[in-house]
């Protein structure tokens, strides 16, 4: 589901831009203008898939992971394939204002079926393999973060967006359709909860706060605010957050670097897509590591060092072997941060509000691709520092956090 889910999504994406694009622009619209709407409409889609996490997160501890899993996909799916509809529209901003309808309805799926995903990885795994579980989430993911947006540009290429969002939405009801069979439900009442205290299960178990959670919102959102008030929780969090500016920071400097003059030759536009090879290969690697040595916070205040060390010196002369070298310790680094942030989320939550923690997680990291785009262009617009020098600042603020987080690793006894 997670690997149908977000390749149908990360398709469909560039698509729907050229879409808006070509829209507009033949209604009229300055293409530099259109440029900067389809700016807007991205950010309508990342903000939406980030908030909404959380509320749809909860909703999926209170009626289960394959429901919700299934009206994210089939939100997504048919959003996508009713967009070629839009080109029946004869105002630029009508059009504008359909395409931001549209991908608000995939953001909502994004939020839904991610928050739903991330948790039923926990619910189903145990003490000895949650690592692994996770890891094969983010395998998901940053395969198709690598391989998606490309396939999308060749089918748009071979059969023209209006095929391209077809396929795509086709993608995504499949997936809400591999959620039916392969989800079955694996949530418990509160009895049997508090039960199966002494299990291998992932997660705590508190049966005096899992009382009519799944019956009653108030019950539910008592259950988020204690996963979010959690140390171990508010840590992970607080991971999230810092990784996820870092990548921004990497994805789009090194994005443009690839394609400016500046570029060594042959290596400077694939440096993404090397980081998300070595991400995507790593990921389940790290978490047989996560869960062998059943250490989550030393694993990630590694993962903090690495891509500070990453991050400052991938620019530093670069060659292309340099330039490969630290593009792979720097995705080799996200998945450090991000296998064990995720385990310590699941393991500290209960099976009737992982959903909704899961989904906060999810929110706090777009916060950080949102910060991370926004610290970046303040760095090299409002004070002038160079890529380099920005890059110094942020693998500086990398670690800081891991420093930071070395102290309360043993204050608060985690793992």
């Amino acid at each position: 589901m997670t690997l149908l889910s977000y390749g149908g999504e990360y398709m469909a994406f560039t698509s729907v831009l050229t879409w808006l694009y070509n829209l507009t622009t033949a209604r009229g619209v300055d293409p530099l203008q259109a440029y900067g709407f389809g700016f807007f409409v991205s950010a309508v889609y990342l903000l939406v898939s980030g908030v909404l996490a959380v509320p749809f997160g909860s909703l999926s501890d209170r009626f289960g992971r394959r429901p919700l899993a299934v009206v994210g996909c089939v939100a997504a799916g048919l959003s996508i394939l009713a967009l070629p509809a839009t080109a029946l529209l004869t105002e630029a901003n009508f059009v504008i204002l359909a395409v931001s309808l549209v991908l608000l309805f995939v953001g909502i799926g994004h939020g839904t079926f991610t928050a739903s995903a991330l948790a039923y990885a926990g619910d189903i795994s145990s003490s000895a393999n949650v690592g692994q579980a996770y890891g094969l989430v983010e395998t998901a993911e940053y395969a198709m973060f690598m391989f998606g947006t490309p396939l999308g540009f060749i089918v748009a290429q071979l059969y023209g967006n209006t095929w391209t969002f077809v396929i795509t939405g086709g993608i995504l009801l499949t997936a809400a359709l591999a959620a039916v069979v392969g989800m079955p439900e694996r949530r418990k009442s509160a009895e049997s909860t508090a039960s199966s205290s002494q299990s291998a299960e992932v997660g705590k178990t508190d049966a005096s706060l899992t009382v009519a959670a799944n019956s009653e919102p108030q019950g539910q959102t008592k259950l988020l605010y204690k996963a979010v008030q959690d140390s171990g929780v508010l840590i992970a969090l607080l991971a999230i957050f810092f990784v996820s500016m870092g990548f921004t920071a990497f994805r789009i400097y090194m994005t443009q670097y690839g394609t400016s003059g500046q570029a060594v030759p042959f290596v400077g536009p694939y440096l993404i897509s090397i980081m998300a090879i070595a991400s995507t290969l790593a990921a389940v690697p790290i978490g047989k590591l996560v869960d062998l040595s059943k250490k989550r916070m030393p694993v990630l205040i590694v993962g903090f060092v690495i891509e500070a060390i990453a991050l400052v010196a991938i620019l530093v002369n670069p060659t292309a072997v340099t330039l490969i070298a630290w593009s792979v310790a720097f995705g080799v680094a996200i998945m450090l941060v991000r296998i064990p942030q995720a385990v310590i989320v699941a393991e500290r939550t209960q099976v009737e509000n992982r959903a909704g923690a899961m989904g906060a997680n999810h929110a706090v990291e777009h916060i950080g691709y949102g910060a991370g785009a926004f610290l970046g262009g303040f760095f090299v617009v409002s004070l002038g520092l160079s890529i380099l020098n920005s890059f110094v600042v942020f693998g500086a603020v990398s670690l800081i956090a891991g420093l930071v987080f070395l102290p309360l690793w043993k204050k608060l006894g985690l793992n």
